[in-house]
C-alpha cells in the first residue's frame, strides 16, 4: 500500500504545482480560461486528495509532526501556501496578486524540497 500512496501523493503534488503555476500565468495574462468552472473546481479536488494521501502516508509510517521537524515545517508552510494562494486569486490589486502568487510558488517548492530532503530547511539548506 505504501508505494502506491507515495507515488499517488507525489503525482498529486506535481499536479498541484503545475495547476497553480498555470492558473497564475492565466491570471497575469487575464485569460478567460481562469474563469471556467472546471478550473475553479479541479484544484480543490487535487488538493483534497493530496491532503488525504499525506494523512494516509503519515498513518502508514506512523509519523508524528512533533517528532519530525521537517513534517511540521511542511504543515506550517502548507498553511502559508493556502493563505498566499487565496490572496493571489482574490486580492483586488494586481501587483499584490502577482507578488502573492510568486511567494506561494516559492512556498510550494520549499514544501516539496522539505519532503525530499527530510529537513525542515528544505532548499534553504543549500543557499548557505
Amino acid at each position: 500500500m505504501y508505494p502506491i500512496m507515495k507515488h499517488l501523493h507525489m503525482t498529486l503534488a506535481f499536479l498541484t504545482l503545475f495547476s497553480f503555476a498555470l492558473r497564475g500565468i492565466w491570471m497575469m495574462r487575464r485569460s478567460p480560461l481562469l474563469h471556467q468552472r472546471w478550473v475553479k473546481i479541479a484544484p480543490h479536488i487535487i488538493d483534497t486528495l493530496l491532503l488525504v494521501t499525506a494523512l494516509i502516508l503519515a498513518g502508514i509510517l506512523r509519523y508524528n509532526p512533533g517528532a519530525h521537524p521537517w513534517l511540521m515545517a511542511k504543515i506550517i508552510a502548507l498553511v502559508v501556501y493556502i493563505v498566499l494562494g487565496v490572496i493571489a486569486f482574490r486580492h483586488p490589486n494586481a501587483k499584490v496578486r502577482v507578488a502573492s502568487w510568486c511567494a506561494a510558488m516559492i512556498t510550494v517548492i520549499y514544501i516539496i524540497s522539505a519532503a525530499f530532503s527530510k529537513s525542515a530547511w528544505g532548499f534553504l539548506l543549500h543557499l548557505t
